[in-house]
């Protein structure tokens, strides 16, 4: 799928949106298509490099069974907004276009009073336990386990 050096990279490859649907940006971000434990409906979520830690909107972590999970207490702060809430382990797929599929127990941020529809795939927990790379010339979105 993609090399570095004649070594394999990547063994998936998905295209990634610039906004999202229902809420156009005023810059472009990446959204990759993803699901979420149990949850058989895909849904896009942005990847954040700059994200402390990956971030589901409340109803996803309901509608898989995981709102109930105790976790470990943590707080984020989002442009100047602190939240309290806890991390917790939760299965996330990327899903390829072309290639194949690469699921990782991500650590999640969640909290009831996050805002609707922000899903972010962070750093921590998330990203640095996978290698990516973007094309933004052609939207392509390309990922594999890092090892």
């Amino acid at each position: 799928m993609l090399t570095l050096r004649g070594e394999p990279f990547a063994g998936g490859k998905s295209r990634f949106s610039d906004e999202l649907p229902v809420n156009p940006e005023v810059t472009a971000k990446v959204y990759v298509r993803i699901q979420a434990g149990t949850l058989l409906e895909p849904f896009l979520a942005q990847l954040d490099t700059g994200a402390a830690y990956s971030v589901l909107e409340p109803e996803i972590v309901e509608a898989i069974g995981a709102s109930s999970d105790p976790g470990s207490p943590a707080r984020l702060s989002v442009k100047g907004l602190e939240f309290d809430g806890r991390l917790i382990k939760i299965p996330i797929t990327l899903l390829a276009d072309e290639g194949v599929a690469l699921s990782v127990d991500a650590t999640v941020f969640v909290a009831a009073n996050l805002p609707p529809g922000k899903n972010f795939l962070g750093y921590t927990g998330f990203l640095e336990a996978i290698r990516f790379a973007v094309d933004p010339q052609k939207n392509n979105f390309y990922f594999g386990p890092s090892s």
